[in-house]
């Protein structure tokens, strides 16, 4: 007990021998402060000198200059000016009394020490200080509120109060304990102490009356507490028990019991008890009823544990007349209860999976019982299987979680206990219903959704009283795939939400499934997918080009990965662009992957990428280059088969018009050509084939095969009066002979003329060979006679040309040749080129009479020239140009009409066809051939 009293007092000695120090070197300074300003010259002073004021109220201060100051420097009181903390004051806070004294008044509203001084301004340039102060400013103490003691058994008794505010000055506390009138005790506070004062052991006097108050004082004032009057031992704050043990109780595995020490008071000290525990690494207390604890004890029997769980135990007591105050809370003592049967059997679970042959493959699987459920270490699990008719098929114990076996479609009851040292626990039932029965009801408005961090499942309970509910969750990796672990947990039947425990991960997609239970029966599953936590996309979908037109495109675009989408696809957004054009977007639904580009324009390059987005946020595809088409599908042959069809519409219009038209085109294009291989002019009169004969020369036979090689030109007079004689006729032939010769040398067979030679070249001279090796030529011959010697007033001897060609001519050939003819003579001859045709009937000649390349024949030789004439009247014009003088040339090209009855032709002639087929017969030579 001494040792406790000389701790306090060394500690009170070592604070009053600083405060000493203190006050003492407080002094010497003040002392050598008043030295220094003694020696110093004083030309004046202030008055109050250094002052304390209440914070907020005035101060009101004189400056008294000494008269030999006055008199020494010339200066009086209106030459004062003031300053606080070195900065001036204004002049209306002070004002001039006489010659020697200035009063100022100021308003203190800061709680720091301020130096006020007084100067005299004695010119522009000097000033002098004449005296200064220390201001200091704070607050009144107030009263002490609150006082209160506390007893600490055989230490001390400590009081405490509430200061007030404060006063921002020195303040000295006394604390005063009076037990009579004669024993009043003061106890000064130390320093920087003013809300407690600690009476130490043993000067407490226990069962007598206190009288306890409080005095404060500054320069400013001092204040008192309302006194406290109590017994020390009213007051008295335990130390709280000590617990000495926690022991179990035989044989009952929910009881505990619970010993401690009382801690040393008084002896007519009563204690009543507050006592506590809770589980082991959870924060919850439990306490015993205070009704239990209130009566004076050393042990307690807590009631009502669990079973195979550890304990922490604590207490405190009071006095329990309710005096004094609670002790602290003892330190916890650890109790473990015994173990007992598990309170319930496992949660069992299962998974199906369909086989060939009407059979299942089942797998059982169960959940390790709770600590508080188990009540001890579970040793094994019995497990049974049950049939139709409740027939047990199968019973076996294991250590494990789960079992597999394979199942027939009918209906099982499976039942599983759990064990530990004490027993066993009661049946879990599970059913598997057979397939051939409908499944029962499922829940109803499944949502998934996350909260605080936990992914949330919410339903609608059905109709039907269920038992209770599975939730079974697996995360998914493909669209209706959850190749991944199954997680499940059961849920109480009055529940209708509940978090899912664990196993869940932010940016997974998991597929939820809840199942009813019916009596252990599962109802109809009901399944939801959902997300902890979305974000965008980790990759974008890949795009493909489906088909490319000219003004469109239809795109293709792969689904994203379910474990790449990290959320759920709300949309995709297409945008495209050509060139330097702004950028277009498209909004798709995300129940789509296709989409068709329209208002293209053709021939350019676009780029094109799909965004996939979820509610985070959207991830791009690579960029895709396609260039537009110049035609649409099908405008080629739009323009293609209408040009087709209408060149084949054309095509069958004309060789209809042409079909139809024949004979016109017959007759413009392809006309009769006279064929001089079968002419008459062989069968004349004897007498002029003998003449023919004797003239030739003998070199030159008859052509074997009947065609005529040479045509003697017999002139016949108009009027049918005068015939040639023999003689003249032989001077005729030879003349010809040697005209025939010199125009074969000079120009064709075919188109010679008395004026120029003509234009065409020659088959017998320069392509002799060349034809001879081809075809064999058909010779035709033409007539030229002077029928106009009386215009041209010239004697002209007949002209005879033959042609060589393979083709009979056209219309456009004799065109030329007369064109020929009419650009070499001025004569105004009419020329008339007339084919011969073999065997041509009169009634023939007489239909191609306007045609140029046919003989007219008649019985009026006159109207024959006349009709000659006419028909050549169109060339007269040009042929009188061919000759400048109608002296000089002969008009040997002008053609004559011959009458063949002075030729010796029948008028009766048989008709020919109006067509033939040349057919070479031997060289230089066409057979023709009548179709």
């Amino acid at each position: 007990m001494k040792g406790n009293h000389k701790v306090p007092a060394r500690i009170m000695f070592l604070e009053w021998g600083w405060l000493t120090l203190i006050i003492h070197l407080y002094i010497q300074i003040c002392v050598c402060l008043r030295t220094v300003h003694s020696s110093l010259p004083r030309h004046g002073y202030i008055i109050p000198e250094s002052p304390v004021i209440a914070l907020g109220s005035q101060l009101e201060a004189s400056c008294i200059l000494n008269d030999s100051f006055v008199k020494e420097s010339k200066v009086d009181a209106n030459q004062i000016f003031w300053k606080l903390k070195g900065k001036t004051i204004s002049k209306d806070f002070y004002h001039t009394v006489n010659s020697t004294v200035s009063n100022i008044t100021l308003n203190i509203s800061s709680v720091e020490s301020s130096l006020l001084t007084c100067s005299v301004q004695r010119n522009e340039d000097q000033a002098t200080t004449v005296f200064g102060i220390q201001i200091t400013a704070g607050l009144p103490p107030e009263k002490p509120k609150n006082l209160s003691c506390i007893t600490y058994h055989e230490r001390n008794m400590t009081c405490s109060w509430d200061p007030g505010k404060n006063t921002y000055l020195p303040t000295s506390y006394q604390f005063k304990l009076s037990i009579a009138l004669d024993k009043l005790k003061s106890y000064p506070l130390p320093n920087k102490v003013n809300n407690s004062f600690a009476i130490l052991y043993p000067n407490i006097s226990y069962f007598v009356f206190n009288k306890i108050w409080v005095e404060v004082h500054n320069d400013l004032g001092s204040a008192k507490s309302d006194v406290l009057q109590l017994d020390p031992l009213d007051v008295i704050k335990p130390d709280p028990p000590k617990i000495t043990s926690v022991q179990l109780v035989k044989n009952i595995s929910t009881v505990l019991t619970l010993k401690w020490e009382n801690p040393p008071l008084p002896i007519t000290y009563d204690l009543k008890y507050n006592l506590r525990y809770r589980i082991i690494d959870t924060s919850n207390w439990m306490q015993v009823p205070p009704e239990d604890t209130e009566s004076p004890r050393v042990s307690f029997l807590v009631q009502n544990l669990k079973p195979f769980t550890d304990y922490a135990f604590t207490i405190r007591c009071k006095k329990n007349d309710e005096k004094g105050y609670w002790s602290d809370w003892s330190l916890e003592k650890i109790g473990k209860t015994p173990e007992a049967k598990p309170l319930r059997g496992p949660l069992i679970w299962r998974t199906i999976e369909n086989l060939e042959s009407s059979k299942r493959r089942i797998h059982i699987m169960w959940k390790e019982l709770d600590k508080s459920d188990a009540n001890g270490i579970i040793l094994k699990y019995q497990m049974s299987i049950k049939g139709k008719n409740f027939m047990e098929i199968e019973s076996f114990g294991t250590e494990k979680l789960g079992y597999n076996l394979i199942l027939s479609n009918e209906e099982y009851e499976i039942r599983l206990i759990a064990s530990n040292s004490a027993g066993d626990s009661p049946n879990e039932i599970l059913v598997l219903p057979a397939t051939t029965k409908s499944a029962l009801p499922p829940v109803q408005n499944l949502h998934a959704y996350p909260q605080d961090n936990q992914l949330m499942v919410e339903w609608k309970p059905p109709y039907s009283a269920v038992s209770g509910y599975v939730i079974e969750w697996c995360e998914e990796f493909s669209k209706d795939l959850c190749p991944g672990p199954l997680y499940w947990q059961r849920v109480q039947k009055d529940a209708n939400k509940t978090y899912l425990k664990n196993n869940v991960m932010p940016f997974k997609r998991y597929r939820i499934t809840i199942y009813p239970l019916y009596s252990g029966r599962p109802g109809a599953p009901l399944s939801k997918l959902a997300y902890l936590q979305q974000d965008r996309p980790e990759n974008g979908p890949i795009v493909h080009l489906k088909h490319v037109g000219k003004k469109e495109v239809e795109l293709t675009w792969s689904e994203i990965p379910v474990k790449e989408q990290r959320g759920f696809i709300t949309n995709y957004t297409i945008f495209y662009k050509s060139g330097n054009a702004n950028e277009t977007s498209v909004v798709v639904d995300a129940k789509y992957q296709e989409l068709q580009l329209n208002s293209l324009t053709g021939n350019t390059l676009y780029v094109v990428r799909v965004m996939a987005s979820t509610v985070k946020g959207g991830t791009n595809s690579s960029e895709v280059n396609f260039t537009t088409l110049n035609f649409a599908k099908g405008e080629i042959e739009a323009i293609v088969v209408p040009i087709c069809l209408s060149f084949l519409l054309i095509t069958v219009v004309t060789i209809l018009l042409c079909f139809n038209k024949r004979h016109l085109i017959k007759k413009y294009v392809w006309p009769n050509v006279p064929d001089p291989a079968n002419s008459r002019v062989v069968e004349w009169s004897p007498s002029t084939a003998n003449l023919i004969q004797d003239n030739l020369s003998p070199k030159e036979p008859m052509n074997p095969d009947g065609f005529i090689s040479d045509v003697i030109i017999i002139e016949a007079d108009a009027d049918g009066e005068k015939y040639l004689s023999n003689e003249d006729e032989i001077k005729q032939l030879t003349s010809l002979k040697k005209e025939k010769s010199t125009s074969e040398e000079h120009s064709s067979g075919i188109g010679g003329s008395s004026c120029m030679s003509s234009p065409r070249q020659s088959v017998s001279d320069s392509d002799s060979e060349s034809a001879q090796n081809t075809t064999s030529t058909v010779q035709y011959s033409t007539v030229l006679v002077n029928d106009t010697g009386y215009r041209c007033q010239q004697p002209s001897a007949q002209a005879f040309t033959r042609s060589e060609s393979t083709q009979p001519l056209l219309e456009n050939e004799e065109k030329a040749d007369e064109h020929t003819y009419g650009n070499f003579g001025s004569c105004s001859t009419e020329v008339k080129r007339q084919y011969f045709k073999q065997n041509a009937s009169i009634e023939e000649k007489n239909l191609s009479a306007p045609h140029s390349n046919e003989v007219l024949i008649g019985t009026n030789e006159e109207d024959s020239l006349r009709q000659s004439q006419m028909e050549s009247s169109d060339q007269s014009s040009v042929l009188e140009g061919c000759c400048t003088n109608k002296e000089e040339f002969p008009n040997s090209n002008d053609q004559t009409v011959v009458k063949l009855e002075f030729l010796g032709f029948s008028a009766g002639l048989e008709t020919d066809q109006q067509s033939y087929m040349p057919q070479a017969v031997k060289h230089n030579s066409y057979m023709p051939q009548s179709k």
